[in-house]
């Protein structure tokens, strides 16, 4: 932004120089004239002897004539090369202009954050986070204790929510919670633009993003990701410290809780600062008066606005459907690839560290191909392993033993057999057992000579998706799930594999 008000005016002071030497040349050729004139004598006067003639015609069109075009020629030589530069410099000075303005909105934003709405009282200067005194009181408005509400750190904000969404919260405030409604939408004092400037002034305060295509597309990107990095270490560091001092039981929970003990950025990072009643309150009312403690259970008064995690709804909005890699971490945002034939396929590892790659729909394939020389997709079994299988069923019922068509395509019967499951080979077109390797699948069908691949555990990418990018107003997510757009997307602010730590963790509640 400097360096654009510094080129804006460098250009300006082109311009006016150039306006300058235009102006000088022409007083001074002005001036010489003046002073080399001699008064013009009428043809009836003697020249004195004392006097000099002026030039004469020759002279006057000649060499005279030539002195003077040729100092207005580079004038206008100047003139001709000066302005189109200078009009090439319009788009610059356009967005130094803006830039001044950006700096304007910046500097009240400020003010406001100090001195006209006092936003430091509660967040801290610079938005590193603060306090503001409460008072607990109990449904029947009973006092219970007081305690001094954690007022998140703003200096990662922008990265958390889209600039819609914390003008809405600037807006209409954080129900229960001593976050009040500012902007005149919601009843507060300040205008929209007054809003606006504090988010101008919030935008200056953010630290380094761990977001790869921020960094990858930032002016100096390695800087932008040493940086990065040392945030990451820092929030990498809060929690083996939580860990070593036994304040949680597992390192998603600790991400889960982060700074509820240390006021780690008065928990800006923390899920349970809304998914947990009164958790803002910190660790010397949470769980001592609250019967909810640090369980993610959502709801309630104080400051518990989040979705109950504690009901096991969340694993049933958001089913396992991708799997980890071997060593437990999860895989990159998106998936791995790599071209094959010409092609970017992506893939999966298996436990032995093998590659199963995945078909345009993402679902693993074998090796194999159908009659259409499509490859054959994997049975997915419910531990999430993969099999295999020569011979699979279509939905049966054992006790009527009707008859099944398998991956052949043939119209097999299946069923007991003097108290023996046995089916057609649709090949041999023999009564055949079912062998030691063959599998009952979660939808009840069978399958049989199967060859199994060992996988890592299975998770939800859907669920990892979500707390990654956050939701958007309207925007349904999982199944069923409505988007309120209050949910924040942590994947500029944490790293991918605490935030798998906190999925694992969340599907545990």
């Amino acid at each position: 932004m400097i360096g654009t008000l510094l080129l804006a005016a460098n250009f300006r002071a082109i311009g006016l120089t150039v306006a300058a030497v235009v102006m000088l040349a022409f007083l001074a050729l002005f001036l010489r004239n003046v002073a080399s004139a001699k008064a013009e004598l009428g043809s009836e006067i003697e020249l004195a002897a004392n006097k000099k003639p002026y030039l004469t015609d020759e002279e006057l069109e000649g060499p005279k004539l030539d002195k003077s075009l040729s100092f207005a020629l580079v004038v206008l030589g100047i003139c001709s090369l000066s302005l189109p530069i200078y009009w090439l410099a319009e788009p610059g000075r356009q967005e130094g202009a803006v830039a001044a303005y950006l700096l304007s909105f910046q500097s009240r934003g400020e003010d406001l954050y100090v001195e006209g709405a006092q936003c430091v009282n509660c967040h801290g200067a610079g938005g590193v986070g603060g306090g503001k005194d409460y008072v607990l009181q109990d449904a029947d408005g009973q006092f219970v204790a007081n305690a001094v509400w954690k007022a998140p750190a703003l200096n990662d904000v922008m990265h958390r929510y889209s600039e819609e969404e914390v003008t809405f919260v600037l807006d209409y405030g954080r129900p229960d919670s001593p976050m009040a409604a500012w902007g005149t939408p919601g009843g507060g004092p300040l205008t929209t633009q007054q809003v606006q400037s504090v988010i101008e002034y919030l935008k200056t305060l953010q630290i380094p993003t761990l977001d790869p295509i921020e960094i990858a597309g930032a002016a100096d990107s390695e800087a932008a990701e040493a940086a990065a990095d040392q945030v990451a270490d820092e929030i990498r560091a809060e929690v083996d410290r939580s860990l070593e001092a036994d304040e949680f039981s597992s390192e998603g929970e600790a991400v889960f809780n982060l700074g509820l003990f240390s006021g780690f950025r008065n928990g800006s990072l923390a899920c349970a600062r809304c998914h947990t009643s009164g958790w803002s309150l910190g660790a010397g009312i949470v769980p001592d008066v609250l019967d909810e403690g640090v369980a993610g259970c959502g709801g309630g008064n104080p400051s518990g606005i989040g979705f109950n995690l504690c009901n096991g709804s969340t694993i049933e909005r958001f089913s396992d459907d991708a799997w980890k890699q071997p060593d437990g971490s999860w895989y990159p945002l998106g998936g791995r690839s790599e071209m094959v034939d010409g092609v970017e396929t992506k893939y999966l590892l298996s436990s032995d560290g093998d590659k199963v790659y995945l078909n345009d729909k993402g679902a693993p394939i074998t090796d194999r191909t159908d009659d259409d020389d499509a490859p054959v997709p994997y049975l997915i079994l419910e531990n999430g392993d993969l099999a295999d299988c020569e011979y699979v069923s279509q939905l049966w019922d054992p006790e009527k033993g009707d008859p099944y068509a398998f991956a052949a395509g043939e119209v097999v019967e299946f069923g007991l057999v003097d108290g023996v499951e046995k089916y057609i080979d649709p090949e041999e077109q023999t009564l055949r057992d079912l062998s030691d390797d063959a599998l009952e699948l979660s939808d009840g069908r069978l399958a049989d000579q199967c060859t199994v691949v060992e996988m890592p555990e299975r998770a939800s990418q859907a669920h990892y998706d979500f707390i990654y990018a956050g939701s958007n107003a309207g925007a349904g997510y999982g199944n069923g799930g409505q988007g309120s757009g209050r949910m924040p997307g942590f994947g500029a602010s944490l790293p991918p594999d605490l935030i798998q730590a906190v999925v694992d963790y969340e599907r545990g509640l």
